[in-house]
């Protein structure tokens, strides 16, 4: 369906709807028991009533939008619609703002579908980039200004297969590597490794489902950065508590943002935010259900959280894309995540060589077995260009408590050296 005909389409059924008010509320014939009715009556006079005034329009956003569906309609890079739906304030006149950036809708950056009836409800966008990060509102033109609504997240499906371009020899023979060195450690593990400037990616065992431990911290982190980015609430607050976040591991003050930041003292609601944020960064095997070291709050009866190395390396690279957040927040996260104190430092910082900057997350349990987890971006810039990948390591049932150390230092430095190898030392 066009976009005109869905809109034609709306109109119709508004049309349809306030028909058939009038036809509920207008006079009617008689009855057949009155025309059956054998004697006069006198008529009474009418009752004078008031003209009803109507109720002003209060100036106020739309509600959404939504998504009723995205789905691929040609085996193409750019073969994605997208079906938006929403609650509009009636207002004013309305536009479907639509970005691959999360960076509040800065100017040049969106585009827009517009102008929309105040009542339209909904729109078809034909033509959306598969599996990319999407982000969509609908800014409302009314009496008091410009009203915007809350901002849709959403990930689009791949439709040709070639979303990412295959990894070059050098990064396949990385992946041999790796899965030797597991494989010669006989720790469960899984990795991924991906290239911030190509987008090349390679792992093992990167869909495997995994304990995240505080390492899905990083992405309640991300989006209370994103809501700083929208002036949601002051930084230096904020500010602090992410880095004491990071900087050791802190569960307790990641579920404080969660709950009072993300969720205005609600943690589930805080939660389900984070879930939906994650999902739309392409993360759709990662879930959130309880702040980590807090599993009395279960969103779904007491499950583990989840997440896959190669689900983690999507939202790393969102965020190195300034796709996540804006340039200028996404490097005040970066800079945030050097912060960890020297004696987490022990799994990618301890293989990655002088002139690089580590920006990390660690997630560390038990749960039949250690699970010992650490993700990030080793990165450095060098003649106005930055050079980085994004590193995540898994390792869960492990027997001794940080037996998996050697492991990971082993599998980082065979990351490292194997980005060098490609782009030269720093």
């Amino acid at each position: 369906m066009s976009k005109r005909a869905i809109l034609l389409a709306a109109a119709v059924v508004a049309a349809c709807v306030a028909g058939a008010v009038i036809a509920l509320t207008g006079g009617g014939p008689a009855s057949s028991a009155a025309l059956r009715t054998p004697t006069r009556t006198a008529t009474k006079a009418p009752t004078p009533t008031a003209t009803p005034v109507p109720k002003p329009i209060v100036p106020a956003p739309a509600a959404g939008p939504g998504l009723m569906v995205t789905e691929c309609r040609a085996p193409r890079a750019d073969g994605v619609r997208a079906i938006f739906l929403w609650t509009p304030s009636h207002a004013g006149s309305q536009w479907l703002d639509l970005s691959i950036f999360n960076n509040a809708f800065a100017p040049g950056t969106f585009i827009g579908a517009g102008a929309l009836a105040p009542g339209a409800w909904g729109f078809v966008w034909d033509g959306l980039r598969e599996g990319t990060p999407h982000f969509a509102r609908v800014n409302t033109l009314t009496a008091a200004g410009w009203m915007p609504s809350q901002t849709l997240s959403f990930y689009t499906p791949v439709c040709d297969g070639n979303a990412a371009p295959p990894p070059a020899p050098d990064l396949l023979g990385l992946r041999d590597a790796l899965a030797g060195a597991i494989a010669n450690s006989g720790i469960n593990t899984a990795v991924a490794i991906t290239d911030l400037r190509t987008g090349e990616s390679v792992d093992v065992n990167g869909d495997a489902v995994r304990l995240p431990g505080c390492t899905i911290n990083l992405f309640a982190l991300m989006l209370v950065v994103s809501d700083l980015q929208a002036g949601r609430f002051p930084e230096p607050p904020a500010g602090d508590l992410i880095g004491q976040t990071i900087n050791r591991s802190d569960p307790i003050t990641a579920r404080r943002l969660v709950r009072d930041w993300l969720g205005n003292g609600d943690v589930f609601a805080g939660m389900r935010r984070v879930n939906d944020f994650m999902h739309g960064l392409g993360m759709q095997s990662t879930l959130m259900d309880h702040p980590p070291a807090f599993p009395e709050e279960s969103m779904f009866g007491g499950i583990d959280n989840r997440i896959t190395a190669n689900d983690v390396n999507r939202g790393l690279w969102a965020l190195w894309d300034a796709r996540a957040l804006s340039p200028g927040w996404r490097d005040y996260l970066l800079q945030k995540m050097t912060l960890v104190k020297p004696g987490l430092n022990y799994l990618i910082p301890a293989g990655v060589g002088y002139g690089a900057t580590v920006s990390h997350k660690n997630g560390f349990l038990y749960s039949e077995g250690w699970a010992d987890n650490d993700v990030g971006i080793v990165w450095f810039q060098r003649g106005g260009e930055r050079y980085g990948y994004a590193i995540s390591f898994f390792t869960q049932g492990v027997a001794g408590k940080y037996d998996d150390i050697p492991l990971g230092q082993r599998v980082s430095a065979l990351a490292w050296q194997w980005f060098v190898g490609r782009y030269g030392y720093p």
